[in-house]
């Protein structure tokens, strides 16, 4: 359970102060692909301690990545939010599409497919 707490912690330090305060995500498109391949084989990682069942981790993964997606379109959806991430993180346009939502989801999925594959 530490190794996936640690992992998913470094996960989130990555992506704030490489990818986004430095722009490489935005410079380098699958940065951040490969960023929710890893959320997803850690998010997978983290629930086998509780449950070792394939069904419910994935289940778990959905909550999770149904959250992260909602909050994504909340922030661009309001104002204040969206020009703090714009002026904080130096992005010119931070609206979600369709195309990179479902690619989010299929990426977290297959990150997590990955790890009960190779270990459950």
């Amino acid at each position: 359970m530490l190794l996936s707490i640690v992992g998913l912690l470094s996960l989130f330090i990555l992506n704030l102060v490489f990818g986004i305060k430095y722009g490489f995500g935005f410079r380098h498109y699958w940065f951040f692909e490969i960023l929710h391949f890893l959320g997803g084989f850690f998010v997978a990682m983290f629930l086998v301690n509780f449950t070792n069942s394939v069904a419910s981790i994935f289940i778990g993964l959905a909550v999770i990545t149904f959250l992260w997606e909602l909050v994504e379109y909340l922030i661009a959806c309001f104002r204040k939010s969206a020009d703090y991430m714009k002026k904080t993180f130096k992005v010119k346009n931070i609206n979600p599409g369709w195309k990179d939502t479902i690619l989010d989801i299929i990426l977290n999925f297959t990150g997590a497919a990955v790890f009960v594959y190779y270990v459950l």
